[in-house]
């Protein structure tokens, strides 16, 4: 991705995240399925709002 280490250490984990699904589009990358949504119940239950 051409970040420097020390770049990278001062990254957050979803700063670097977003840069590498970013730079994976860009570069063609498919995404993988990772299962099923969460359902609308369960995230009432984890006391998600807004759903």
């Amino acid at each position: 991705m051409g970040f420097a280490p020390e770049q990278v250490g001062r990254m957050t984990p979803w700063h670097f995240m977003a840069c590498l699904e970013g730079f994976g589009r860009a570069n063609g990358w498919k995404a993988e399925s990772r299962g099923k949504p969460m359902s609308d119940e369960r995230m009432r239950e984890l006391g998600i709002e807004g759903i």
